[in-house]
């Protein structure tokens, strides 16, 4: 788990908990959310069209694409 500042959420919807295969607006998954160095908080490397983003306090890794959630790491913030 890692501390860091604090998540603005870019629609003010509040946190709704979300699974692999949910479908995230492009405003949530924009490069001002992207962990882009994922080796810095110990997560996987990824490739292509993936990123991993900060949703809230969880970590998610989004097809960019599609914006489809590919894993999701609850509470991965605090």
């Amino acid at each position: 788990m890692f501390r860091i500042g604090s998540y603005y959420d870019p629609f003010g919807w509040g946190y709704r908990r979300v699974n692999v295969g949910f479908t995230l607006f492009a405003g949530y998954y924009s490069r001002d959310f992207w962990l882009d160095d994922p080796w810095r908080y110990r997560l996987p490397p990824v490739y292509g069209p993936y990123r991993w983003v900060r949703y809230y306090n969880d970590a998610l890794l989004v097809d960019l694409y599609s914006g489809r959630i590919v894993e999701v790491i609850p509470n991965f913030f605090w």
